[in-house]
This record gives C-alpha cells, sequence and structure tokens, in this order.
C-alpha cells in the first residue's frame, strides 16, 4: 500500500494577512521592545542592581517564548499549533508579570525619564513599550487555534489516526509458504 502524499487546500488570503501582520508585530514588540527593554536593564545592572537586571533577564526569556510561539504558529502543522498557544501564553504572562515588577519598582523609585521624556515617568514608558506586546499574543492565539481545528487539520489527524488504526489490525504475514 503506496502512502499518498496528501493535498491541502490553498490558504485564504485573510490567514496569510493575519501571519503577515503576527511577523510584522512580533518584530515590534516581542523582539524589539520586550526583549532590548531586557537587554538595556541588563546592560545597566551596575546602575539597577541584581533584582532589575533580574526583571530584564526574564523579559528576555517572555520575549524568546513568544517568538518562538509566532513561529510555530506559522505552519499548518497540528503539533506546532497544538505547542504555540502554551508557548506564547508563558511568555506573555511573564512578560505582564515582569512588566508589573519593573512598573511598580519605577514608581516607587520615582524614576523620571532623561532628554526628550525628561518629564515623563518611566512607569509610563515601560507601559507604553510592553503593554502593546498583547496584541502579537492575541493573534498568535487566534492564529494557532484557527489553524489546529481546520478542515485541513482535522482530515490530517484522522487520516493518521485511520493508517496507525489498519496497520495494527493488519493480517499477519504468514508463517509458511
Amino acid at each position: 500500500m503506496k502512502n499518498k502524499k496528501q493535498k491541502f487546500s490553498k490558504q485564504k488570503p485573510s490567514m496569510t494577512a493575519a501571519k503577515i501582520i503576527l511577523i510584522v508585530l512580533t518584530a515590534v514588540y516581542p523582539i524589539f521592545m520586550v526583549m532590548m527593554t531586557g537587554a538595556g536593564l541588563i546592560s545597566n545592572r551596575s546602575s539597577y542592581g541584581a533584582v532589575i537586571a533580574g526583571y530584564g533577564e526574564k523579559l528576555i526569556i517572555s520575549g524568546t517564548l513568544m517568538t518562538a510561539a509566532a513561529i510555530l504558529c506559522l505552519f499548518r502543522k497540528s503539533i506546532p499549533n497544538l505547542i504555540a498557544p502554551f508557548l506564547s501564553s508563558a511568555g506573555f504572562a511573564l512578560c505582564m508579570t515582569m512588566t508589573y515588577r519593573l512598573i511598580r519598582h519605577a514608581e516607587s523609585a520615582g524614576w523620571t525619564g532623561v532628554g526628550k521624556y525628561e518629564n515623563l515617568p518611566v512607569s509610563d514608558m515601560y507601559r507604553e513599550r510592553l503593554i502593546p506586546a498583547a496584541a502579537p499574543f492575541l493573534l498568535t492565539l487566534a492564529i494557532a487555534i484557527i489553524q489546529f481545528f481546520s478542515y485541513d487539520a482535522c482530515e490530517e489527524r484522522r487520516i493518521r489516526k485511520k493508517l496507525k488504526r489498519d496497520k495494527e489490525n493488519a493480517p499477519a504475514p504468514p508463517i509458511i509458504d
């Protein structure tokens, strides 16, 4: 019995557009805003201290998790689309936890911006940079869930299950010719 290559239906233009938007949002927020904020906190460790540098490390981890989840949901396979929401949720939860702690610390210490941000509290700057990471998080969830429950993915799983069942129930080969 030959194993035929499955023919998947062509991806809808709306899903392609959503994936392009996801790539752009992921590049802007989890990578540049979240991870670079974390890198800035780590690079200024001598000024901020070990606790704030630890927040920076966790921000980099959260950005990495959200980026990995976004990359996984670009594929139309079931397993990556099953893993992506969990990775993205873990990354986003960690990001928001560190954002909350960072904002709370900045407000209690009375940090204010420098240069053109001189009269702006640093906590507002963290809010503006880190909270919009919710957009790629939500888009990752939506794309992964839609693709996991799509007709093509369900058919793929059904066929794979049927082939496995047929293989298990196949008659035994004859012992004697």
